[in-house]
């Protein structure tokens, strides 16, 4: 019984067993199967790029309030 348990889909609130769903359905299942992976990849990758462009922007207002208390010469030319 246990087995069968693992072998059922669970779309909007309902069980289906996969034996009762047409190719085309077992279709739309792999394909949004996929893309929730894709989408989780990609969320990842998105966290990653967040924080690292916040770190390039935080060290950059941190090296221009650093120019700011200690302004270097500027030469007249």
């Amino acid at each position: 019984m246990a087995e069968n348990e693992a072998n059922v889909v669970s779309i909007a609130g309902t069980d289906y067993d996969p034996g009762d769903l047409t190719d085309q359905q077992k279709y739309w299942i792999a394909q949004v199967q996929d893309l929730q992976g894709k989408r989780q990849v990609a969320q990842f990758q998105l966290d990653q790029i967040t924080v690292a462009a916040d770190s390039f922007m935080n060290a950059l207002i941190q090296s221009l309030s650093d120019e700011t208390e200690n302004p270097k010469e500027k030469l007249n030319g």
